[in-house]
């Protein structure tokens, strides 16, 4: 009976340090990263974000109309002399938003 009253007293001990030194290693590396590790992730996270950035311009792209050359050719047909105002219906153009 005192033996495993023993036995108990110690594995308590135990896992009491041992969760203890995890909690003091938590945010601490284990062991230093080299240059390359360290540069390897630079690069990693510059690619994301130029990745991040083609995707809102491609976005930002999509938007945006471009008259096709047939467009062009019958608004010279149709054009006067005199200044032409073309207006926009509900949904077209390129929609604005400012951040």
């Amino acid at each position: 009976m005192l033996l495993i009253r023993c036995l108990e007293k110690a594995m308590l001990i135990i896992v009491l340090w041992s969760l203890c030194s995890f909690l003091f290693l938590e945010g601490l590396p284990i062991s230093k990263r080299s240059i390359s590790e360290v540069q390897l992730m630079h690069n990693v996270r510059e690619h994301k974000e130029m990745l991040d950035r083609q995707d809102w311009l491609q976005l930002k792209l999509n938007n945006i109309i471009i008259p096709s050359v047939n467009d062009s050719q019958k608004e010279r047909k149709g054009k006067t002399n005199g200044p032409s105002v073309k207006r926009l219906r509900k949904g077209e153009g390129a929609t604005w938003s400012f951040y």
